[in-house]
């Protein structure tokens, strides 16, 4: 009743003979080099449970047959090239509790209506393949997704031509619904429009990316309920208004990345909750004021990027608290002395700078009317214009400096 080959060098076509073991319940031919089409007569086997012919040299589409095989939990063609659409008889296979399509040529709409009637799927992977898809409502019937992965779907040639926009549209409320959801992805596709503010009802969730994609709204307050999530990349969006503090909740939280998008407003205190935090990035962006003094709070952090924006002021000395091992400060007004803690952990530190061997002041009001520039004022007021300073910076521990 089992057959598994996988991780030998077999490259012959598959047999249809297989289509004769009909008592066959669990097929693994993957890691392999098998060619060609999936045989007609391997659809056949109805009492089949795992079909496993991933990391093979499939071609072909994927046939309306698979139907037939009514008893099928798993299905993994993973890294193939089968192309064509996925057929609407997905839906019949009741039992599937596993679809593993990812790293294929598939192209298409997928059949959501249909594939929201597999009452036992936990796991739908369709990324890497070459879909025009939009998500359907339907998606928030799926209650025992686990995991959803849509990402890296918009494709271009090495010539940089168009060859599939990937997932498209918003992405519809209904999606909260998915309450056993622990990894969404839909990053490098085409989706547009706000992100829902029902994504904060998916309370197992611990992978939220939709990074490279076309959303242009805020980023809902209601992310701060997710308690359990590690992973919140949403860079290279069109994100504006201001960052909620709220983020601030997320106490589990390894990864933040919001940069390039159009953030703007202060960085929130409450960042400096993310104590579990090791990478935070508010890169090219609009964000303006200064860093936090509760940053000296966040015990995991390994890097911080805050290039590209409108920060000035000092870097908190309470910064000197962290392991923080790589900065990127380049592209604000910052002045002063690089805290001595810092130095103590650093391996990266750009920033607009020039290193001197014997420290520099801290640039004043009283200086810079000397120098006719402007600068921070005692209130703490950015200027309209960059000051203008031989040296910005007291830093004997950049890697990378640029004069002021």
């Amino acid at each position: 009743t089992h057959l598994w080959l996988s991780h030998n060098r077999l490259s012959t076509p598959l047999p249809p003979g297989l289509g004769q073991l009909a008592s066959l319940e669990d097929l693994d031919l993957g890691s392999n080099y098998f060619t060609g089409t999936i045989p007609t007569e391997v659809y056949g086997l109805a009492n089949l449970r795992t079909l496993l012919l991933h990391d093979n040299i499939l071609t072909g589409s994927l046939s309306s047959a698979v139907s037939q095989m009514t008893n099928l939990t798993i299905l993994d063609l993973d890294t193939n090239y089968i192309s064509g659409q996925l057929p609407t008889e997905m839906g019949l296979l009741g039992k599937l509790s596993e679809l593993h399509l990812g790293d294929n040529d598939l192209v298409g709409q997928l059949p959501w209506e249909q594939l929201s009637e597999l009452a036992s799927l936990t796991i739908l992977d369709v990324s890497q393949n070459y879909l025009n898809s939009t998500i359907g409502p339907e998606v928030g019937g799926m209650s025992k997704l686990v995991s959803l992965q849509l990402d890296n779907n918009y494709r271009v040639d090495d010539a940089g031509n168009l060859l599939s926009y990937g997932i498209q549209g918003p992405i519809p409320g209904s999606i909260g619904n998915l309450n056993r959801l622990q990894e969404l992805r839909i990053d490098n596709n085409f989706v547009g429009g706000a992100l829902p503010s029902s994504i904060g009802k998916l309370q197992s969730l611990v992978t939220l990316r939709i990074e490279s994609n076309n959303l242009q709204s805020s980023i809902p307050s209601t992310i701060g309920n997710l308690s359990k999530l590690q992973y919140l990349h949403l860079w290279s969006n069109y994100l504006s208004s201001t960052i909620s503090g709220e983020l601030g909740k997320l106490s589990q939280l390894k990864e933040l990345f919001l940069d390039d998008n159009e953030l703007t407003g202060t960085i929130p205190q409450e960042l400096g909750l993310l104590t579990s935090a090791t990478y935070i990035s508010l890169a090219e962006n609009h964000i303006e004021g200064v860093i936090p003094q509760s940053f000296g709070m966040l015990s995991s952090l390994e890097r911080l990027e805050l290039q590209s924006n409108e920060l000035y002021g000092e870097v908190p000395r309470q910064m000197g608290n962290t392991p923080v091992a790589t900065i990127k400060l380049e592209g604000n007004y910052f002045y002063g002395d690089i805290p001595d803690g810092i130095c103590k952990n650093i391996q990266s530190l750009s920033a607009d700078c020039a290193v001197t061997r014997s420290p520099t002041s801290s640039p004043t009001t009283e200086s810079a009317l000397s120098t006719g520039s402007s600068a921070v004022d005692e209130a703490g007021n950015m200027p309209t214009t960059s000051p203008t300073f031989e040296f910005w910076w007291s830093c004997n521990c950049c890697t990378t400096c640029r004069p002021g």
